[in-house]
């Protein structure tokens, strides 16, 4: 399987015939009680990076990369939906470390294309109390598996994880509903276990043929570990900030096409070390951005 057959399925969904008005892009939507949605999406990274290394100069790179993702969403109750995704990463087979960024000999060289794919599993369960709305959404999510069962053995880039989305909002009417969505993450199976968090607040603004998304996101991420080659990343905690939008266009009741986009603000810099020798490193981040363009089709 590759992009193009993500791609070429969902496509077949396109005019279905649905006539049910709903806002498809609100984060605390649902397909309904024996719906199912289709969302298509596909986007770009560029970060260019610098680091100045004690004695021997600044180096900088920028390093682009691409996906194309599939999910799938069925509603089983008006309230409670149940969700699977497939991604496929274009990235640049280089790890996320030192030597291999900024080496003339280890560096950005060649695309990693046959075996990227992540998968993921996933629910969604609505509350709501009058105006107040309530969502709680887990996830897990694996990468690159080369075996379901364990990760001895295999590639140290798989990856096995479980999260939660817990979001909160409010109705205003006219198609507004202000929101903040915490997020929470761990990698499984295991020994090290760092553990991604973040928190999204944002605004939604639905008119019926158009919709609108701005949020304000910072994460953060605790017990963090990343060496190689005798580089080693010094501080345990590293933030971003990030402004994310997104602009949907609904061409029919149950079809939309939207564009969404996300810019980094601010990160913290990384600093690294070799233990035992005087020589260390700074990474700072110069930026950070990412843009796709999706369809979502519910029938």
């Amino acid at each position: 399987m590759n992009y193009k057959t993500i791609l070429l399925a969902s496509a077949a969904v396109l005019f279905a015939n649905q006539a049910m008005a709903q806002d498809l892009t609100n984060a605390f939507f649902v397909p309904g009680k024996g719906h199912i949605t289709s969302n298509v999406y596909a986007g770009i990274t560029r970060t260019k990076t610098s680091m100045k290394i004690s004695g021997l100069g600044s180096e900088s790179i920028t390093q682009d990369s691409a996906y194309a993702t599939e999910v799938l969403e069925y509603g089983i109750t008006d309230n409670l939906s149940v969700n699977a995704s497939i991604i496929n990463f274009f990235d640049r087979d280089i790890a996320n470390d030192v030597a291999s960024h900024y080496s003339p000999v280890l560096g950005d060289v060649t695309y990693n294309n046959d075996h990227n794919f992540g998968y993921s599993l996933g629910a969604k369960y609505n509350m709501h109390f009058d105006d107040l709305l309530f969502q709680i959404a887990p996830t897990y999510n694996t990468y690159d598996p080369k075996s379901w069962f364990g990760h001895k053995g295999n590639d140290e880039r798989w990856q096995k994880n479980l999260g939660i989305d817990l979001k909160a909002g409010l109705d205003l009417g006219n198609g507004i509903s202000p929101y903040i969505i915490y997020h929470i993450d761990s990698d499984i199976d295991t020994a090290h276990r760092e553990l991604g968090q973040s928190v999204k607040f944002g605004i939604h603004k639905y008119t019926g043929k158009w919709a609108l998304d701005g949020a304000i996101r910072y994460e953060w991420t605790k017990n963090h570990s990343d060496e190689a080659l005798g580089y080693k990343y010094n501080e345990k905690n590293r933030t971003a900030t990030w402004f994310d939008a997104e602009v949907d266009y609904y061409l029919r009741d149950n079809v939309l096409i939207g564009i969404f986009g996300s810019y980094l603000i601010d990160a913290h810099d990384r600093a690294y070390n070799i233990p035992n020798v005087p020589i260390s490193a700074k990474e700072h981040t110069n930026f950070d951005y990412e843009i796709g363009l999706g369809v979502k089709v519910l029938f």
